[in-house]
């Protein structure tokens, strides 16, 4: 079988490939849980040493305050590598790319970044059901997905070793540049 053309090519339509299933999307969200607790690791410590420990302080104060910055620094994870190649580090080890599902392809906004992250929130805080709903979906997208408009696929290999990291497009195998 030849090789698949990669997904910036505008011969070939993302609703070619499959989307992702539950086993591979909770496969992926255990590599970037990893990642995304190092960064929660991070930024308590920045957080602490900037505020200092304060024995005074209630530990609701600590919450109230640390909270918001986990949740936006996870965010932000999310956000830079949704909208620059569809992959974070997990998605790439297991041959997943979430993509706009109204532009064929192409890189997530902001705003759907936003909503995808706040709705998977949502689904966390109902037992995983949103997230469970990939099992029970005809189309396969979880509630995150059909919310914010995007589209959660299983990339060929040849298509994902293709994709630069953090790039949507296709490295170059020409060598005579």
């Amino acid at each position: 079988m030849a090789n698949p053309k990669p997904p910036t090519d505008p011969t070939i339509s993302y609703v070619d490939f499959p989307a992702a299933g539950l086993p591979r999307r909770l496969a992926s969200m255990v590599y970037d849980g990893l990642i995304v607790l190092a960064l929660w690791f991070l930024i308590a410590v920045l957080y602490l040493a900037a505020a200092g420990v304060d024995t005074e302080r209630s530990s609701l104060d600590l919450q109230l305050t640390l909270l918001p910055l986990l949740l936006l620094g996870t965010f932000l994870f999310y956000y830079w590598f949704w909208t620059h190649g569809g992959q974070t580090l997990g998605m790439r080890a297991w041959r997943i790319q979430v993509v706009d599902a109204r532009l064929d392809g192409r890189p997530l906004t902001l705003g759907q970044c936003l909503s995808r992250y706040l709705i998977s929130l949502l689904s966390l805080g109902c037992f995983g059901l949103g997230y469970l709903w990939v099992v029970i979906s005809a189309s396969g997208d979880s509630w995150h997905d059909s919310l914010s408009n995007t589209r959660t696929l299983v990339l060929p290999k040849a298509v994902n070793r293709n994709l630069t990291p953090n790039r949507a497009k296709p490295v170059s195998t020409d060598k005579r540049r």
